[in-house]
């Protein structure tokens, strides 16, 4: 878990309304690679930050032109960048592709919501490929593709309702 990174980063930015939340759900859904893991450490590091914040609002800080109002807008504010920070955190961790180039090849992970996309986002690699060889399981899909001079392989590991992980492995043929 990256919780020992992300709660010191939530407390500094908490402050700023709603750019907090942009920042904490951007950050969390690149360190995090689990979906639920991510939204783990979003949710506690933005309670523990809002709880800081909140305390610090009612207790510590006293602004007398304001009133009891402070409490209030760091309630209200704190509600809305915990949202907001679902909301990228979510939306940043599905749209998001991870890639690593090496000597044989590409490694990438990236998520669909199908087959057909898929094939549509890798179709550039699949000019020269063969018909697909398909290993089925009864969580997973394993796709192999001869091509000319590289071999394809992906996997299709259910991640949610109507959503895939993908697991993509590009080498040079030996």
């Amino acid at each position: 878990m990256k919780l020992k990174y992300i709660i010191p980063l939530t407390i500094a930015v908490w402050w700023i309304p709603i750019l907090s939340g942009l920042i904490v759900g951007f950050v969390t859904s690149f360190l995090e690679g689990n979906y639920r893991r991510g939204l783990f450490t979003l949710l506690t590091s933005s309670g523990l930050a809002s709880a800081f914040y909140i305390v610090l609002a009612l207790y510590v800080l006293k602004v007398p032109f304001l009133g009891n109002l402070l409490p209030t807008f760091s309630i209200i504010f704190s509600a809305v960048d915990i949202v907001i920070a679902y909301l990228v955190f979510s939306f940043t961790f599905y749209k998001s592709a991870y890639t690593k180039m090496t000597q044989e090849g590409i490694y990438s992970e990236f998520y669909a919501s199908s087959r057909e996309e898929i094939e549509d986002r890798i179709k550039d690699l699949l000019i020269e490929c063969g018909s697909p060889q398909l290993n089925l399981s009864e969580d997973k899909i394993l796709v192999h593709r001869e091509c000319s001079g590289y071999t394809v392989d992906y996997e299709m590991i259910e991640a949610g309702k109507n959503r895939y992980k993908v697991k993509l492995q590009v080498k040079k043929k030996e």
